[in-house]
Parts: structure tokens; sequence; C-alpha cells
């Protein structure tokens, strides 16, 4: 039996990771003066894209885990890395 390439477990430890850096740049960038439950359409947009990151992190997560990749401790390890990094938007 041919193991596969670890790509999705390697993806899905990265989205969670491009997705802060995507709400850090963005949210640094567009420089707002507004109060902290106030956002503009383009806080918005960064705020869901960064949000989508982890999403598919998980998504990515289980199918390396049913794909039974070669590093199959990679898919595990970005799936709970995805969970955790998407709960805590909804933790503040």
């Amino acid at each position: 039996m041919e193991t596969k390439k670890p790509i999705c477990g390697s993806l899905s430890v990265a989205m969670p990771l491009i997705g802060l850096f995507v709400a850090f740049v963005g949210f640094a960038l567009i420089h707002e003066p507004t109060g902290p439950h106030q956002l503009s359409g383009m806080g918005v947009v960064i705020l869901i894209l960064s949000l989508l990151c982890p999403v598919a992190g998980v998504l990515l997560g289980i199918i390396g885990m049913v794909r039974r990749e070669r590093l199959r401790w990679l898919p595990v390890l970005g799936f709970v890395l995805s969970i955790g990094c998407g709960a805590s938007y909804f933790a503040a």
C-alpha cells in the first residue's frame, strides 16, 4: 500500500497561522479609530477571511485523517490547532 504525502496535514497546520497573519496585517493596515465593537466594511471582510482559514484547517485535518497520510500526527495537530484558533474568535 502506497503512503500518501502529508499535504492536507501540512496545510491544516498552516491555515490557522495564515488566518492569524491575515488578521494582524489587515487590521494593522486599515488604522481605523473605531470602538471595540464597530467595524467598517473592510474590517468585516478581514475578520471573515481570517475566520475562514481555521475552518479550512479543520476540514483539511479531517481529510488528512481520512486519507491516512504518512505523518498521521500532522493532520491531528492541524485539526486541534484549527479548533483552538477558531474558538478563540468567540472567546472574547
